[in-house]
């Protein structure tokens, strides 16, 4: 596998008057790699549904699964496409009203493991922060943005809670699912047991995983001490963590995977999210 990139990074002085100062830092990183050669010309693995392809050519690791378009809308619509799930028992269903219009690749009419392509890449194209200091009189105010560009997000959690096929707890998008004949929308039918593969692996649940986090941001006073005391230095400050973050993502938290393999990378399981925090002191120099 080749592997390059670029890092970025830029550290400026905005502005240096006597009671006024302040700093921004930037930086950037963006990679791509390539498999050049791999047994057999690729490999397939699996994590929590979601299928990962590593092929020659290739980057590594890429979400390989179905295409999805969309929700039958009528029977009759189904019925024009003419294709079919084949069942445990061999024989063979079509598709009807309210399930998923998948891509059918290689023609035959029959929606299967066949008909997969790569579908999402769990890297980012971008990565990398930016900060902001500045120094006004005693004050000091700090703020720290970080971002992530292009990368997908398999949302597993979303594919169990709007899957319709258990008798689980769902989301409430799964109200808008279809209900019959002429009802439009991109939410299929509730199925028990899910014979068509509606939550099979597919585009439905690869979201944007791009955001931009205001990490950290924090203020400080520098009281100012007079005299021979015993107290030298005395700063009263508050800090505050995750405090906002804007993406695209449906889930709690773009950011992490649900496993630090390489195999698993770019998968949210529902894992707790990083957390908001807020705290304040006081901090003493003797």
């Amino acid at each position: 596998m080749e592997t390059t990139g670029i890092d970025l990074s830029l550290n400026l002085l905005v502005l240096n008057k006597p009671r006024l100062k302040w700093d921004v830092g930037v930086n950037a990183g963006t990679y791509t790699n390539k498999v050049l050669a791999v047994p057999g010309g690729s490999y397939t693995t699996n994590f929590a549904g979601a299928t990962f392809i590593t092929k020659q050519g290739e980057a590594a690791n890429l979400f390989y699964g179905l295409t999805a378009n969309g929700v039958y809308a009528t029977d009759a619509q189904a019925a024009a496409d003419g294709l079919m799930r084949k069942m445990p028992d061999g024989s063979l269903k079509p598709f009807t009203g309210g399930d998923v219009i998948y891509t059918d690749r290689n023609g035959d009419k029959l929606i299967d493991h066949n008909d997969r392509s790569i579908i999402g890449n769990p890297n980012a194209e971008w990565l990398g922060g930016f900060n902001n200091r500045v120094y006004w009189r005693r004050f000091t105010f700090e703020a720290l943005f970080t971002f992530s560009y292009g990368n997908d997000v398999y949302n597993y959690l979303r594919n169990q809670l709007e899957a319709m096929s258990t008798t689980n707890n769902q989301l409430q998008s799964a109200n808008n699912r279809w209900r019959g004949n002429g009802h439009v929308t991109n939410t299929p039918k509730a199925t028990l047991g899910d014979p068509m593969g509606n939550t099979a692996f597919s585009t439905r649940w690869i979201e944007d995983g791009s955001y931009l986090r205001l990490r950290s941001m924090s203020v400080a006073y520098h009281v100012p001490i007079k005299g021979q005391g015993i107290v030298k230095d005395l700063n009263i400050y508050a800090i505050g963590n995750n405090l906002l973050t804007f993406t695209k993502y449906l889930g709690y938290d773009p950011e992490f995977s649900v496993n630090p393999s390489v195999y698993a990378q770019g998968i949210d399981t529902g894992l707790v999210p990083q957390f908001m925090s807020i705290t304040g002191g006081v901090r003493v120099g003797l």
